[in-house]
């Protein structure tokens, strides 16, 4: 099963309620490329999914942050306790199975732990691109802390 099928299966499974949306590969990960009207659609709401690696212990970390911040390093370094750099085009690859840009906020669906940051409306929807560059996800920022449990975090400027 494909990280997005995954990703479908445990939001049934929750009971939660969600939309899918397909649309054409478009390289900006906007929410026009993920097949939302960005003139309705926050960036503040699209969570983007990074993979980090530590310099050190050679570990990969998986955070998800609005798409409208950007990471803070030092507060990272603080949190995993060491240094980070983001992952490579081809370890995001091998770690996740997907491709650069498509990695989605659960962890769950690739094997990895998931880190969100706390700066989320958490009365407000999120969505995303799960697991594939053409298959987007919108839901409620509250039923996604549901299905996927993550450890929340401050890890954005």
């Amino acid at each position: 099963m494909n990280p997005f099928e995954k990703i479908k299966a445990l939001l049934e499974e929750k009971g939660v309620e969600y939309f899918t949306k397909e649309h054409p590969n478009e390289p900006n990960g906007s929410e026009k490329a993920m097949g939302f009207d960005p003139e309705q659609t926050p960036h503040h709401e699209g969570a983007k999914a990074i993979v980090l690696k530590g310099k050190k212990t050679k570990q990969f970390y998986h955070f998800v942050l609005p798409d409208d911040l950007r990471l803070d390093q030092k507060k990272v370094k603080e949190l995993v306790g060491e240094k980070v750099s983001f992952a490579s085009a081809e370890e995001v690859i091998a770690e996740t199975g997907c491709i650069p840009g498509s990695v989605p906020p659960f962890g769950s669906a690739i094997g990895m732990k998931t880190r969100v940051d706390s700066k989320f409306d958490k009365d407000k929807e999120i969505f995303f691109n799960a697991g594939s560059l053409t298959n987007s996800i919108r839901m409620q920022y509250k039923d996604y802390i549901l299905a996927e449990q993550p450890v929340e975090v401050d890890v954005t400027e």
